[in-house]
């Protein structure tokens, strides 16, 4: 009767199950990495009314998780929860930082395919940005 050695059949178990989490951890990274959506540009080429200019205001970068878009906030002086997000039609790549402090002038408007607002007192608009700076240099 031949016995088995179970010396040499561990490592080989240990050496699978390693090579099986390691494969699953980077296919895991390969499909989790956070990509923007292109599709506000096809909103953005049709054509569409002005609601509302903006000239010198000042906002902070930021990524919308749920549209996989870069947006802009403009937090309102004076109010305690008023905010406007805006969904850029193109943003520069130097200003697709979050948390990035900027000036910007553009054209707001909106269209059916603008998401929903997320808490009370948000508004929400498409940029046709005309003016952008950095204001954290």
């Amino acid at each position: 009767m031949k016995t088995k050695n179970f010396k040499t059949d561990i490592p080989l178990r240990k050496l699978r199950m390693i090579a099986f989490l390691l494969y699953v951890f980077i296919g895991n990274m390969a499909f989790s990495c956070v990509e923007e959506k292109d599709s506000i540009s096809n909103v953005c080429n049709e054509p569409y009314e002005t609601i509302k200019t903006l000239n010198d205001a000042t906002g902070t970068i930021g990524f919308d998780e749920i549209n996989k878009q870069y947006i802009i906030n403009i937090y309102v002086e004076g109010t305690i929860d008023e905010i406007i997000t805006l969904y850029p039609c193109e943003l520069a790549k130097e200003f697709k930082k979050v948390n990035l402090k900027i000036k910007i002038d553009g054209k707001l408007f909106t269209n059916d395919k603008l998401p929903k607002p997320q808490i009370g007192g948000q508004e929400m608009f498409y940029i046709d940005i005309t003016e952008i700076s950095n204001l954290n240099n």
